[in-house]
């Protein structure tokens, strides 16, 4: 029906990312600020990465039981070497987390958020591949005919430089940490 997507695997993993999210922006916010606005936002970190960490954990524990295929390829064949690199990378960004938090090394939790989130969209992708949403449909399946594919190819070669230089400017003229006495005044 309808509401079938409803689930309390559905709503722990949006909860999860959620909380992703929020940790992404207190690691931004420590990385850019001084002063008392970095030091709410590493507060503010500290309490994300643990409600994002038991959140990942939830998810990742359900994971392999939400089907047959995914509890083989999580713990068989040469696809089950990725369930212990994954998660001890992940314990490895966790612990990088907090240490940068701790340290007062501003980037280092900010990259080590990245990195967890990386490790979790490789962890979905070792669980679905080749599969999509829903499991009958594989990425071949799913993907477009080549002539449009080749279509869009031209204009990603086009606007992909553009962009990926557009932004790399905006992060060259906004970097480093903000200046509470510079501004529009």
């Amino acid at each position: 029906g309808w509401w079938d997507w409803l689930t309390p695997f559905s709503i722990v993993t949006g909860l999860a990312l959620v909380a992703g999210y929020m940790l992404l922006g207190a690691t931004w916010l420590v990385m850019k600020t001084e002063g008392d606005l970095r030091a709410r936002a590493r507060d503010m970190a500290e309490r994300a990465a643990i409600v994002t960490l038991l959140l990942i954990g939830g998810v990742s524990l359900a994971t392999p039981y939400l089907n047959p295929v995914y509890l083989e390829r999580w713990f068989t064949g040469p696809t089950a070497a990725f369930s212990l690199i994954v998660p001890s990378l992940v314990v490895i960004c966790v612990w990088r987390i907090f240490q940068g938090l701790r340290d007062g090394n501003d980037a280092q939790p900010f990259l080590a958020a990245l990195g967890l989130f990386v490790l979790c969209y490789i962890g979905i992708g070792i669980s679905f591949y080749p599969y999509m949403v829903p499991p009958g449909i594989t990425i071949w399946d799913a993907a477009a005919p080549d002539e449009s594919l080749g279509f869009l190819l031209v204009g990603a070669a086009v606007l992909l430089p553009v962009i990926l230089g557009y932004t790399a400017y905006a992060y060259w003229v906004f970097r480093g940490k903000v200046d509470p006495s510079e501004g529009y005044h």
